[in-house]
């Protein structure tokens, strides 16, 4: 495609490429809602929304992490929770491990 300047101008679906997202039913109005309102399309939407996650610094992971460590912070700190196992580890070791598995960008 070409301009008045003689400038080449590349086409927009040269420059993305699609991919398909599920949603649930009830988000589908949610997201359209939110990108009317924002006055984006929802396309640009997804795109900022998979680059933020993608951070290093994304406060939804911080968060997400600060949650899953308070709660294995409660866990250890449970009486019922220091019961022994014969393998050696106490029962809420043995539930922190399964909790340290959902951490997000764990190394």
């Amino acid at each position: 495609m070409t301009m008045n300047n003689g400038v080449k101008k590349m086409s927009r679906f040269k420059s993305v490429v699609p991919m398909m997202v599920y949603v649930e039913p009830t988000e589908r109005t949610k997201i359209q809602s939110y990108a009317k309102k924002e006055k984006i399309n929802v396309s640009q939407l997804a795109r900022e929304s998979f680059r933020m996650r993608m951070e290093i610094d994304d406060p939804f992971k911080n968060g997400f992490n600060q949650g899953l460590n308070e709660a294995m912070r409660i866990v250890r700190e449970t009486e019922g929770a220091k019961m022994m196992f014969p393998s050696g580890k106490s029962f809420g070791q043995l539930v922190c491990d399964e909790i340290e598995k959902f951490l997000k960008d764990k190394k």
